[in-house]
């Protein structure tokens, strides 16, 4: 059907205000705004219907004495020229007309929120009540308006066009902030996003956690996220968490390259955390035993790279072994040449059962180099793909993990210390 064929089935069965109209037919024509579009629809209609009443069609004049309620102010002259009386519009059938109204004040009160956060970019959001989009989707639907767009997107672009000529920029993929609006009832509140901040960390002791754990009883162990902390009181944040690129033991250092990190800082009020300043924070806060280095703001992405990628990148450990029963160099060349490139197949180990599922991986020791430091004790360094437990390498595990330190040996092994050293960047975090 042609546009004007559409327009006229639809003012005959609903009311429709020049933004509601106009947004049925809202990917034809280009460089109009919703309302022009609805006006030039309109007009052009009341036109067609001046012409076929000119040449004398009475049906014409009695559905456009039905129809002009609907169409609104544009029909308003000839509808008293007709009929000698003032035109009562009927409220627009979607929006009951609150539609433009609506907008400027929904853009000036994000325009004042979004100010009071020092956000530099935005992106708005829209909640319609469920009767105004449910009318919507029937009209769309009963007349099969093919060249439509949603009240609720009209609202995010016109809202979001107001507020950018203040100053603000729209982004669409990492916005500092979401300003959510509801419409009709104009309530309207401002999300922050996380201030993603992307770097390494480094424990330079032992029985520190990655993550905080708080417990009835108090904290258990010291933790890189609460050494963190000081970084959140300098973004004036509501809390902080960190996503890591896999996580060490508690008992185990993690030296050398340090593991790649993002620190997500929530509903930070002050986006311009100063780095340097931070990471001293972090050292004087911990005392030195957690530093941390930052490389920028992340993307949300990046955190996903982390957790999908880290069991694939490799790792390089430090391993102090001591195999009580005695240990000579011959039988470490003989762990060394029976690992190096070994595939080793462990189950779920042990001290972690009681938390993960009890499956089988199959991993790889990429290199090994063993030193003996005495007649029960080793150091080694071993480089391993991603997500090998270098603690069960050593000991078996009662037979969990195998080959083993000790399944070679016949000898029972035990990793005393642990600390990694390098972890390999996950690919796509650079």
């Amino acid at each position: 059907m042609e546009v004007l064929e559409v327009a006229r089935e639809l003012v005959r069965n609903v009311a429709l205000c020049d933004r509601c109209m106009g947004r049925m037919f809202a990917s034809l024509s280009v460089g109009l705004s919703n309302k022009e579009r609805g006006v030039a629809i309109k007009r052009a209609l009341v036109m067609e219907y001046h012409r076929q009443i000119k040449e004398g069609s009475e049906e014409a004049k009695e559905e456009f004495r039905k129809a002009a309620p609907r169409i609104g102010s544009e029909a308003a002259a000839l509808y008293r020229s007709l009929f000698g009386e003032e035109l009562s519009s009927e409220p627009c059938f979607i929006c009951g007309d609150r539609l433009e109204e609506f907008i400027e004040k929904a853009a000036e009160k994000g325009r004042e929120l979004l100010t009071l956060t020092n956000a530099r970019s935005f992106l708005v959001g829209v909640r319609a009540a469920k009767g105004i989009a449910r009318a919507e989707e029937q009209l769309i639907s009963r007349f099969s308006l093919a060249f439509a767009e949603s009240i609720k997107r009209e609202i995010k672009r016109e809202v979001g066009k107001r507020i950018a000529r203040e100053g603000l920029r729209v982004d669409f993929e990492e916005p500092e902030a979401v300003l959510l609006v509801k419409f009709p009832s104009g309530d309207a509140k401002v999300q922050l996003a996380s201030l993603l901040l992307k770097g390494r960390y480094w424990k330079r002791g032992r029985l520190i956690s990655q993550a905080f754990w708080p417990s009835p009883e108090g904290k258990k162990y010291y933790s890189v996220e609460e050494a963190c902390w000081s970084i959140l009181r300098l973004a004036d944040g509501k809390s902080l968490s960190i996503h890591a690129a896999g996580r060490e033991d508690v008992d185990a250092r993690m030296l050398g390259s340090g593991r790649p990190m993002v620190i997500e800082i929530k509903e930070p009020r002050n986006r311009e955390v100063d780095e340097r300043g931070a990471e001293m924070a972090v050292r004087e806060a911990s005392r030195g035993v957690v530093e941390v280095s930052l490389s920028g703001r992340a993307k949300r992405g990046l955190v996903r790279v982390y957790k999908e990628e880290s069991k694939l990148r490799s790792k390089v450990y430090r391993a102090l072994v001591v195999v009580e029963e005695g240990l000579s160099e011959a039988e470490l060349l003989r762990v060394e040449d029976q690992l190096r490139g070994a595939l080793v197949r462990q189950r779920t180990p042990t001290r972690v059962l009681h938390r993960r599922s009890d499956v089988e991986r199959v991993k790889r020791v990429l290199g090994i180099k063993c030193m003996l430091l005495n007649s029960t004790t080793a150091e080694c360094l071993i480089w391993a793909s991603g997500g090998l437990y270098v603690k069960e390498l050593v000991s078996g595990d009662n037979g969990r993990t195998s080959p083993s330190f000790s399944s070679i040996l016949g000898k029972r092994a035990e990793c005393v210390e642990l600390d990694v050293l390098f972890v390999e960047m996950p690919l796509g975090s650079e």
